[in-house]
């Protein structure tokens, strides 16, 4: 129920602002080609918003590396290595694997022609997906190169049972608690012809695996060795039965499709509310429009009622005058509201009530006091309302210097700051100098 009322004071509002902007609009009809250039806008947005999440969503599931539901293409030599998101499903169990499809590896005669271009470069940490050397469950990362050395490595351990050269690790037959075991990495420096041995003590935890953990345990070996089997070959054969267990894989694709819609609803709903903020602006424009011209037309007005003219005719002069000295288009809100005012009048509307809605329109409190004033100059004459608008000039004049000086202290507070930093420069580059000087004695 709230939120109702809220929606309704927010229409009411909307339709007094376009008023008050277009005044030779139909109110209604303005109000409606407003919300139909809003609704539009935000529809339009969505539309593209939903046009491009399902061209996004389509692309994602368009692109695919697994082939004919268990091979792997690999990219050719130079292409690059790409990662893949796969499932395996038996009929009992699944699971996901990231699984790293190395681009085809170069034949004896490739290698021999690009070993001189060839350079790996496999920034890698030892303990790789361990929680540190002294928590090792999984293997072992042994890289032979790092990147930014001139150095290869060569790896060993004191058990080759445990930790194989390569950095498998072996946690089988450890049961009761963990083993100790020493490996070796042997830095070789080739154009010194020299090598450092450094060692690392860790400790292997012992193994616990249930019946789920033993079958993915030797998919994941049986993929490793297609894998290597494969590796000059375009293909890779996944398994697709493990100990009488069948295994469907299917590939998991990214598809940010719904994160491209939550965009351009988001932007939809700014977009509308962002017309409603240059409404409202449009009307503070118009607002301090009208207050800067008050004291001119004002004085212009009792110009013409002191030379003899009815404030029917001085309405009449001004807008003409308005009219012949308008240039590029810009526009007054407060001859245009004049302009009006003196339809009324050709029109054959009482004075007194033209008067009235002139100041109504205008919506400032001085347009409707200066209505007052001009209705009342119709039973009491001239002379009486030359007083008054004389003394409405005035307090004019004296609000637009008071506005005047206020902006001008707004000005100089905002300016107070970058002053400020000024000055700090200043007296930085003056005592540098100084502060140099002093510490070179």
């Amino acid at each position: 129920m709230g939120e109702m009322i809220l929606q309704i004071e927010q229409n009411k509002t909307a339709r007094q602002t376009l008023k008050r902007l277009y005044p030779k609009e139909k109110g209604e009809e303005l109000y409606r080609n407003y919300q139909k250039r809003k609704i539009g806008l935000m529809i339009g947005l969505i539309i593209i918003g939903l046009v491009s999440a399902l061209g996004l969503h389509l692309c994602s599931q368009m692109k695919t590396r697994l082939a004919e539901g268990a091979h792997l293409i690999r990219n050719e030599w130079g292409a690059g290595d790409y990662q893949i998101n796969l499932v395996a499903n038996t009929e009992e169990w699944s699971k996901e694997f990231s699984f790293l499809v190395e681009e085809r590896a170069l034949t004896r005669e490739e290698k021999e022609q690009r070993k001189d271009q060839l350079k790996i470069l496999l920034p890698e940490i030892i303990k790789g997906e361990n929680q540190d050397l002294y928590h090792v469950t999984e293997n072992l990362n042994f890289v032979t190169h790092v990147s930014g050395y001139p150095f290869g490595l060569a790896w060993n351990s004191d058990n080759t049972k445990r930790v194989e050269t390569n950095g498998k690790v072996n946690r089988e037959g450890i049961r009761t608690e963990g083993e100790w075991v020493t490996i070796h990495a042997m830095i070789n420096d080739s154009q010194q012809n020299e090598s450092e041995t450094v060692t690392y003590q860790i400790y292997i935890l012992q193994e616990i695996l249930d019946e789920k953990d033993i079958f993915f345990k030797i998919l994941d070996e049986r993929l490793l060795k297609e894998d290597e089997k494969t590796a000059e070959e375009t293909k890779i054969q996944l398994p697709q039965e493990i100990n009488g267990k069948i295994v469907s894989w299917k590939e998991e694709k990214e598809d940010n499709s719904i994160y491209v819609l939550l965009i351009f609803l988001l932007g939809s709903i700014l977009a509308g509310k962002g017309m409603d903020y240059d409404l409202r602006r449009n009307l503070q424009k118009r607002s301090k429009q009208l207050e800067r011209e008050y004291a001119g037309f004002v004085n212009k007005l009792r110009l013409y009622l002191s030379a003899g003219l009815t404030v029917r005719n001085a309405f009449m002069r001004i807008t003409k005058e308005y009219e012949k000295n308008r240039r590029n288009g810009k526009k007054h809100y407060l001859y245009e509201e004049l302009k009006i005012s003196c339809s009324q009048l050709e029109n054959g509307m009482a004075e007194e009530q033209v008067y009235f809605d002139f100041g109504q329109r205008c919506g400032e409190m001085r347009f409707r006091r200066l209505s007052s004033l001009l209705g009342v100059q119709l039973t009491k004459g001239n002379d009486q309302l030359l007083k008054n608008l004389a003394k409405e000039a005035d307090n004019a004049i004296e609000d637009q210097r008071n506005q005047a000086r206020k902006v001008g202290e707004e000005a100089g507070t905002k300016l107070l700051f970058p002053m400020m930093l000024m000055l700090l420069l200043v007296m930085f580059f003056i005592l540098l100098p100084a502060y140099l000087d002093f510490g070179s004695i």
